[in-house]
């Protein structure tokens, strides 16, 4: 077993039960045999005896390290005997063993990017006997990349520092490095180091929160960064500007670069309602946070008009009105309410009636009958909303009913 090379595994199988099991280990280097194992020497550690694997009760103790040749003769409860020579090999070496490593920090900044590594370095010998290992190289591993390689003491203990440049996991290692006893691979249990990372922040203004359709908007950023002595600005940053009405719907704005005050502006045109997003680029420097940022929400009001309107006395003595509303941006509302209004003498106006606008072909057509027999003069006025400009028609005077 890999995690046990003093131990010797054999697997036998057989019609009836397996009665004994002796192996002889021969040396490659002398061609002659070092031990014998005996019956008595295994055991049954899985499966059955006619199927299963035997194992010795106990460690081997052998003269010399090295890689043996195990001859094995069975005999089964039939007084069947089968003799194999080369059935295996045995690996008789020493194991490194290496204990929990010691850092004297969990996470690096700017300021403090080297971290002391401590460890032992154990051996553990096919006897299972686990004993430090003196004058021995043990690599220092960063993301699994040698960075420094280093000797153990007498106690085979063994210390070095490594300067990471961002987050990482850090593990000791021991690699053949031709010394005596010869020591096959081991490696400690990785440990991580994080990054504690700058805070940064963004400070964005619009010049404008509602705008017509067409028109431009100019964003205003300034970009910090946060320090001992409070927030200062980040100056040289990259990063991006998206704009839209939520994180999924944008469009690109551009990429920024901050000047030596840390801000920047940008001119855009939107053809929808939504607000700026800001995004820093850090992929350079693992020690700058990756924050982002919002503006405040940019209103684009599309444009919206009354193309007719009409009104006049019916024969019942009701003030009669319709007419038409467009919208030439190429956009329209889900619902389209046109309030008609009425005043007396054509300053304070009063809604009397209001309907709902639908296509007609030339325009979005409307019509309400009013009750009024008084003179005065009445319009179509159209509320707008945050997509859509307000409009408002032309004013008509009506006589007062006979």
């Amino acid at each position: 077993m890999s995690d046990d090379l003093g131990t010797l595994q054999i697997s036998a199988r057989s019609g009836v039960d397996v009665k004994d099991i002796t192996a002889r280990l021969i040396s490659y280097a002398t061609q002659t045999e070092v031990a014998e194992v005996g019956p008595d020497d295994f055991r049954l550690s899985s499966g059955t005896r006619q199927d299963g694997v035997w194992q010795t009760k106990k460690p081997l103790t052998l003269p010399e390290l090295g890689t043996y040749r195990i001859d094995v003769d069975v005999t089964d409860a039939d007084g069947e005997h089968v003799r194999k020579q080369s059935a295996g090999d045995l690996a008789y070496y020493v194991v490194a063993q290496l204990g929990e490593l010691s850092v004297d920090r969990s996470s690096i900044d700017r300021e403090h990017r080297d971290v002391q590594v401590e460890g032992t370095l154990y051996g553990r010998w096919p006897t299972r006997e686990v004993k430090p290992l003196p004058a021995r190289n043990v690599d220092i591993d960063v993301d699994y990349w040698t960075h420094a390689t280093v000797p153990t003491d007498e106690r085979g203990h063994f210390s070095a520092s490594v300067r990471l440049d961002n987050a990482a996991p850090i593990q000791a290692v021991f690699r053949w490095d031709g010394g005596t006893p010869n020591v096959l691979y081991g490696e400690s249990e990785p440990v991580q180091i994080g990054v504690d990372q700058v805070s940064t922040r963004f400070a964005a203004t619009v010049s404008e929160t509602d705008i017509d359709f067409g028109q431009s908007v100019t964003l205003n950023v300034k970009v910090e960064q946060k320090t001992a002595d409070g927030w200062v600005p980040l100056t040289g940053r990259t990063g991006g500007v998206l704009f839209g009405p939520n994180g999924h719907m944008t469009d690109g704005v551009g990429q920024f670069t901050t000047a030596a005050d840390g801000t920047f502006s940008m001119d855009y045109t939107p053809w929808q309602g939504g607000y700026f997003q800001m995004a820093l680029n850090t992929e350079d420097d693992p020690f700058l946070q990756a924050s982002t940022g919002t503006s405040a929400v940019v209103h684009v009001h599309r444009a919206a008009k009354f193309t007719a309107f009409t009104a006049s006395r019916s024969d019942n003595g009701q003030v009669h009105t319709e007419g038409l509303i467009d919208f030439p941006d190429g956009w329209s509302p889900g619902q389209i309410l046109v309030d008609i209004q009425y005043s007396s003498d054509g300053t304070e106006w009063t809604t009397v009636a209001t309907d709902e606008a639908f296509w007609g072909g030339e325009g979005y057509e409307f019509a309400a009958e009013i009750d009024r027999s008084t003179g005065g003069s009445y319009r179509a006025v159209f509320a707008g909303s945050d997509s859509f400009q307000s409009a408002t028609s032309q004013s008509v005077f009506v006589e007062a009913s006979a």
